[in-house]
This record gives C-alpha cells, sequence and structure tokens, in this order.
C-alpha cells in the first residue's frame, strides 16, 4: 500500500502597501498601467480625504496632474511638484 504525500499548503497571501508622507499629509501609492506611447511608468498617489493625483515618466520628463504642476511648473520648473520630487527621491521615476 503507498500513500501520496500531502500537496504543500499554498503560502499565505501577502498585502504590500506603499505610503508615502509628505510633510504632514498622507497618501496611498499604486503602480497603474500606462500606454507606453505616453510613458514608461504611472503611480497614482491617493490622499486620506479621496483627492488623486496621477504622476507618469514620459519621455520629456515626469509629469503630474495636480494643479500645482500644471499651473506652475510644466515647461518651466524641471524638478516639478512635491509629488513628483517625492516618487524622484524613493527612485520610483527619473528626474528630467
Amino acid at each position: 500500500m503507498t500513500t501520496a504525500p500531502r500537496p504543500k499548503p499554498a503560502p499565505p497571501q501577502r498585502s504590500i502597501r506603499l505610503m508615502l508622507m509628505i510633510q504632514e499629509t498622507q497618501y496611498t501609492v499604486r503602480r497603474v498601467a500606462c500606454d507606453p506611447l505616453i510613458g514608461a511608468r504611472a503611480f497614482r498617489l491617493l490622499k486620506e480625504d479621496g483627492t488623486l493625483y496621477d504622476v507618469i515618466q514620459t519621455p520629456f520628463g515626469p509629469e503630474c496632474d495636480c494643479p500645482d504642476f500644471v499651473f506652475r511648473r510644466l515647461g518651466i520648473d524641471p524638478a516639478g511638484c512635491k509629488h513628483v520630487q517625492a516618487l524622484v527621491a524613493l527612485g520610483l521615476i527619473e528626474p528630467s
């Protein structure tokens, strides 16, 4: 009489979340899909109040859809807004 070995139990599911603090504001950071013709990678930053900002690594440098980037930084400040600067500091996107 032979007995079959018991199957190994599946490893436990892991939940990983990246939290980002910029001064006193906390964001949840998630990588999102982007069209490779538009950018190499993209991230969504979610504030606790539900506000969303998308940051994308384009061939021309990183861009963010926050008002500060759109109205004060785009084409003027290569360092970008605080969201771009934070993701660059973490190594998630490349600087301009």
